[in-house]
């Protein structure tokens, strides 16, 4: 992660007709995820679904993983705008405190997610540079609330804090995924390496 160049949005330029119907596009993949029918698929299904040809689709790059990456970044955005301008030092006394309950709130949400979040991580293997990229940009704003309250708190090496923060959130994701754990087992999971990170600042 580098803070320094996180940029504002995360869409890419399409003309505005393409991009209304990647709005549909992205609830047709999201719903076909959530119901285990979207790895069957072809991309010759997909476009008839909806009304397409299978060259409208490559024209623009729209694989099947970069269709995912649409997904996963609408449904990342819907997170970013419920935690948006979070203070954490109204969260906890101890930064260590402030971090577990943001990352909390985090767990609560995408554990509503979690079939979507578990079937889409195959995909995430195969997504493009630019792909990629924007799903690192959206976890770097999701980060931007630690990444004050470590500054705040006289901490270094911010970047690579939030790296390893961010590392382990997923980790503890893919442990309630396994076990069908809740936010607190999520949270569980990871405290120990979250507590050497907030406590130790060398």
């Amino acid at each position: 992660m580098n803070f320094q160049k996180i940029k504002e949005s995360d869409e890419v330029e399409l003309p505005l007709l393409l991009k209304n119907r990647l709005v549909t596009l992205v609830l047709y993949i999201k719903e076909k995820i959530e119901l285990g029918q979207f790895d069957a698929l072809s991309l010759a299904q997909i476009a008839k679904d909806n009304r397409m040809t299978i060259p409208q689709l490559m024209e623009f790059g729209f694989t099947k993983a970069n269709l995912v990456c649409h997904a996963v970044v609408v449904e990342n955005e819907v997170l970013i705008q419920k935690l948006i301008g979070l203070d954490l030092a109204t969260m906890g006394a101890s930064l260590t405190e402030q971090v577990k309950a943001y990352l909390f709130q985090m767990y609560q949400h995408d554990l509503k997610q979690l079939a979507f979040r578990a079937a889409v991580q195959a995909y995430a293997w195969t997504w493009s540079v630019v792909d990629e990229e924007r799903v690192t940009n959206q976890a770097m704003k999701l980060m931007t609330p630690i990444y004050m309250a470590l500054h705040a708190h006289g901490f270094t090496h911010l970047d690579a804090r939030c790296q390893a923060i961010w590392a382990l959130y997923v980790r503890g994701l893919r442990a309630a995924a396994l076990s069908k754990g809740s936010a607190s087992d999520c949270l569980a999971a990871i405290t120990p390496s979250l507590e050497f990170i907030t406590e130790s600042k060398k």
